[in-house]
């Protein structure tokens, strides 16, 4: 309660004292002996005046006073629903918080496999990442990461240099340094997995489509079905802010070309998002859900993210900026590795979206006022706010959830703050159904909370249970989905 009268009471005295100031200075530079009514009036009226039209104003422009802003179970902190959160409060936006994907296909290729299962295990099993000798800090060392087996970089540059088209210092595969060529292999693995997924739909919604579409006549009288429908596809790539504009134009004409050759018949659209605050895998994927309902044709759109900090360049800068993980330095970033990948339909779409598809929700986001790396104690009531109203909007009890999934590393200040989380809202999900990927899997960077995401929707579809999904990498912002087995909620249209 105190914490809330500091800021008006600051903001009130600033503006008495300023007031006061000016015209005591007025005064003395023209000697001028003031009354008691002038006391009164500049000194008293003149500031509530001036503080009175501020308040004024702000209703206007706000359309709220600032105390009702938020609720109270997220006092001390800016709060988001999906990518227009400030935008979208009040009943009005009700259906905008139901909007719902259908998850056709998942994949992914970490440290661990690219068996979704098999991943899973090894997260809830706590396996953390090893030494590797082949990377070495400054000392001599070998470095615990979390490194994917079997890539050839230098293959992948030799396939790179080949079959992408002449072009200027953009397209120089040479330049490529391994951890970009690595995400970039993981990468294609996980794009080949999806593609053959999306043409076994595309197959499946053709056939639909030329019994539904009007028919045409020969002359025999016969009727001969009329062509499909094509549905709209489109590929979206979240790569590292890292990267340069160059080694993203390389990886996403990649894309491309992996595209054709898998269905020259099949245009797939592809553009690159750059990761970074407030661009995040689960913030790319809610934009994608809003435009899947904003088309009116049978749309496949999938979403891939991939990073790898697997190379000796990486592992230096890392050192020099005082961000590798060492004995020292107990909450420095350990080296991983991911790609990570999910095709998506509208919900509903009876062409494209099977009846027992998993289902993802909108992101639930927002930024903490304290920074979880300085915060003394753990602080859940963000994410406890993202899960109750992600629960609501899906018209489901908190004992749905059987798992909870993070992109929790192996700083506490991370676990700690899923674990209340779990304590206080989910006290009957089981320790083990609390998996932190990163702590097994090492920094994965942008792709991270995609990688939790991917895993949601493996553990949802296994066991026909809702999975929350949680993104806390970062210091500050705070991202939530649920994926899980249809709801009773009526989709929105």
């Amino acid at each position: 309660m105190l914490a809330r009268l500091v800021k008006p009471t600051l903001m009130l005295s600033a503006v008495f004292i300023t007031v006061w100031v000016i015209v005591v200075v007025y005064w003395n530079y023209t000697a001028r002996m003031p009354s008691t009514s002038d006391i009164a009036l500049y000194l008293v009226v003149l500031p509530l005046a001036l503080v009175l039209f501020y308040v004024v104003l702000r209703r206007i422009f706000t359309g709220a006073p600032p105390a009702v802003a938020l609720p109270s179970a997220a006092r001390g902190a800016t709060v988001a629903t999906g990518a227009a959160a400030a935008s979208t409060a009040g009943a009005a936006d009700a259906p905008q918080e139901r909007l719902q994907m259908a998850v056709l296909a998942f994949g992914l290729h970490t440290p661990r496999g690219n068996d979704a299962g098999a991943v899973a295990t090894a997260v809830g099993q706590a396996q953390a990442p090893e030494l590797v000798p082949e990377l070495r800090d400054g000392e001599g060392f070998p470095v615990l990461a979390g490194c994917v087996a079997g890539i050839d970089a230098s293959e992948l540059r030799e396939h790179l240099r080949e079959s992408l088209r002449p072009a200027p210092e953009a397209f120089d595969a040479d330049a490529l340094p391994d951890d970009r060529l690595r995400a970039i292999h993981l990468m294609s693995d996980v794009l080949q997995e999806l593609l053959a997924s999306a043409t076994d739909a595309i197959l499946n919604a053709g056939d639909a489509l030329s019994v539904r579409a009007p028919g045409r006549f020969v002359s025999s009288g016969e009727v001969i079905p009329g062509p499909a429908a094509a549905p709209q596809l489109c590929i979206s790539l979240l790569l590292p802010g890292a990267w340069s504009e160059g080694e993203r134009a390389i990886a996403t004409q990649w894309v491309q070309q992996l595209a054709r050759e898998a269905d020259p018949s099949q245009h797939w659209t592809v553009d690159c998002f750059k990761s970074e605050a407030g661009v995040s895998a689960m913030a790319l994927l809610d934009r994608i859900n809003l435009a899947l309902h904003r088309e009116q044709r049978p749309a496949l759109w999938m979403a891939l993210a991939a990073d790898s900090a697997i190379s000796s360049e990486c592992i230096a800068r890392w050192e020099a900026e005082g961000l590798l993980y060492s004995a020292a330095r107990r909450n420095g970033r350990v080296p991983g590795e991911a790609a990570a990948g999910l095709l998506l339909a509208r919900a509903g779409d009876a062409l494209l979206a099977p009846p027992n598809a998993v289902l993802l929700s909108r992101s639930a986001s927002g930024q903490r006022d304290e920074s979880a790396d300085t915060a003394r104690m753990p602080d859940a009531s963000l994410l406890d706010l993202f899960a109750q109203r992600l629960l609501a909007a899906s018209a489901l009890q908190p004992d749905t959830v059987d798992w909870v999934v993070s992109d929790a590393d192996h700083r506490a200040s991370r676990v700690t703050e899923v674990a209340k989380l779990v304590q206080e809202r989910l006290p009957h999900v089981p320790f083990e159904n609390n998996l932190s990927v990163c702590a097994s899997l090492g920094h994965l960077g942008a792709a991270a909370d995609m990688t939790a995401v991917a895993l949601a929707c493996h553990l949802a579809a296994r066991d026909s249970r809702h999975v929350l999904a949680l993104s806390v990498q970062d210091a500050r912002a705070r991202t939530a989905m649920l994926a899980g087995p249809a709801s009773p909620v009526p989709q929105a249209t």
